[in-house]
């Protein structure tokens, strides 16, 4: 079970974001310190983002996968882990490798034996 970012990791982290900006008449914005947790526990468990807890350490799923996205594509989220790495007990269990997607066969059940379809 993945536990929120300790005083120290946060406190090594904060600098790096800009105050949050109030867009709109929407919802406020998410705290970092939420989404930053929010994402570590999907890296770090496996949970779907939609599996998120509903708890006051997370952001909710929608920004924590649009912050997500926003700071892998601009090298951001690598900058974060690579900080966690460097200072703190993660050092150990923040090693991620990219999830692909394995396409199972297509299967058709035929009697009480399944095998593979034909394409």
């Amino acid at each position: 079970m993945f536990e929120s970012l300790t005083d120290a990791q946060w406190a090594l982290l904060e600098p790096l974001f800009p105050a949050p900006v109030k867009r709109g008449r929407g919802k406020p914005h998410a705290p970092w310190r939420s989404v930053v947790n929010s994402i570590l526990a999907v890296l770090l468990t496996g949970i779907k983002w939609a599996a998120l807890p509903k708890l006051e350490v997370f952001a909710s799923k929608s920004a924590s996968h649009r912050w997500f996205v926003e700071w892998d594509k601009n090298g951001f989220l690598a900058q974060i882990l690579g900080l966690l790495r460097e200072s703190s007990s993660l050092h150990s269990t923040l090693v991620f490798k990219p999830q692909r997607r394995v396409r199972l066969p297509r299967v058709e059940q035929n009697g009480a034996n399944l095998t593979p379809a034909s394409a």
